[in-house]
């Protein structure tokens, strides 16, 4: 029965207090496309500070796959100050609110750098929900074009909505799914382009086959312990947290 009330308090969360502001149309569409918001010459000059930083031994702010596919660097925006205009981050996180319901107490951005291994799963380790029950929008900026080869975000649109019309493929109360049952989409797109989605809905990067596939993503929490714990859980320091 938890599964059960869980989703039914969400699902009226988003009802009664969620789904408003900039980012309302995701109710629909789970996923939207801005193209053109990271200049070409500072998406280059993002890739060559995220290789230098992954490939970067001892670091305390970086992730790594055990199959040597994802590379990740946490708490990013310490490392492109001069670039962060190009984000509107006061923006995005203003209408990530509206759409939630909620207020973000803190934040941080996550660059990764996703490269071809033998089996690896994609971006996110295979397709998962961000959350079981509730909402969470993730803004994504492609740095790199973005093509069917080299590790598009992929998901089921509207697999966003109340979990209890699928339950019998995808069970409530479970983030990771072993196979989709409907088909997946596939964003691709020009460096510089923004992807938002709702990542309650099924997803996660296509496997990459060839190229490189760089990122960034905003994460937002209604805590700064919360940031905190995430940093802790994957071996991040937790020092590299803040809230607003």
């Amino acid at each position: 029965m938890i599964p059960y009330v869980k989703t039914l308090i969400a699902d009226g969360w988003m009802a009664i207090a969620g789904g408003r502001g900039e980012f309302r149309v995701l109710g629909r569409k789970t996923a939207l496309v801005c193209p053109d918001e990271i200049p070409e010459a500072a998406c280059g000059a993002l890739i060559a500070r995220i290789d230098a930083l992954a490939d970067e031994a001892g670091r305390d702010d970086v992730w790594r796959g055990a199959d040597g596919s994802d590379t990740r660097i946490f708490a990013f925006e310490r490392h492109m100050p001069e670039f962060l205009s190009h984000l509107q981050l006061g923006r995005r996180m203003k209408a990530i609110d509206a759409y939630l319901g909620t207020r973000t107490r803190s934040w941080f951005l996550m660059a990764n750098r996703v490269v071809p291994k033998p089996g690896n799963l994609g971006s996110g380790g295979g397709l998962h929900r961000d959350s079981a029950y509730s909402h969470q929008v993730k803004c994504i900026w492609y740095l790199c074009d973005v093509a069917s080869g080299n590790g598009p975000f992929r998901y089921i649109p509207g697999s966003h909505r109340s979990a209890f019309a699928d339950r019998r493929h995808y069970p409530l109360g479970e983030n990771r799914v072993a196979a989709a049952e409907r088909p997946l989409a596939e964003v691709t797109a020009k460096a510089g382009s923004l992807l938002v989605a709702d990542t309650k809905c099924i997803h996660g990067g296509k496997p990459i086959e060839r190229g490189a596939r760089y990122a960034l993503t905003l994460y937002t929490y209604k805590s700064i312990e919360k940031s905190r714990s995430v940093f802790r859980e994957l071996g991040i320091n937790p020092d590299h947290a803040h809230g607003l």
